[in-house]
């Protein structure tokens, strides 16, 4: 399963015990996991959150959604976040834009009120908040109405 990609240990151990592994087991394997730095929390929500930052173009409190979703404790989710953003020089106002732009351009082919209901859930799947989604929605819509 650490083959495939990595994982956090609740989400190894979820995933091992559905497998129907005994829960001694587990805990020893995790154990000897952890010890030996091959399963690592802090790691793995790093690994994750930049991930999905820079590649799916996530906001903060969806990728601390994903990491919750994945056994990460909040303490170490804010913690990672917090650095890869810092790191990576990630502004999410910039990045709803970069976004919502390499969206627009696949939406070409429908209907304005198609376009914004559109554009709008996609972001807001993304985890960003209402009151950016509509500025972005303003000024990508605005100057995409007066090119076309």
């Amino acid at each position: 399963m650490l083959e495939a990609r990595s994982r956090g240990v609740a989400e190894l151990r979820r995933l091992l015990i559905r497998k129907g592994e005994p829960e001694t087991e587990v805990d020893a394997a995790i154990a000897r996991l952890k010890s030996a730095g091959i399963l690592d929390d802090a790691n793995f929500a790093r690994q994750l959150t930049r991930s999905k930052a820079i590649g799916a173009g996530l906001s903060r409190r969806r990728i601390g959604q994903e990491l919750a979703k994945r056994g990460v404790s909040r303490d170490l989710s804010d913690e990672a976040i917090e650095a890869v953003f810092d790191e990576e020089g990630i502004n999410e106002g910039e990045s709803i834009d970069r976004v919502a732009r390499k969206k627009l351009r696949m939406l070409t082919k429908v209907d304005d009120a198609t376009r914004r209901r559109r554009l709008s859930a996609f972001l807001a799947r993304r985890g960003y908040d209402n009151d950016d989604i509509a500025k972005v929605l303003q000024t990508l819509l605005a100057k995409s109405e007066a090119d076309g």
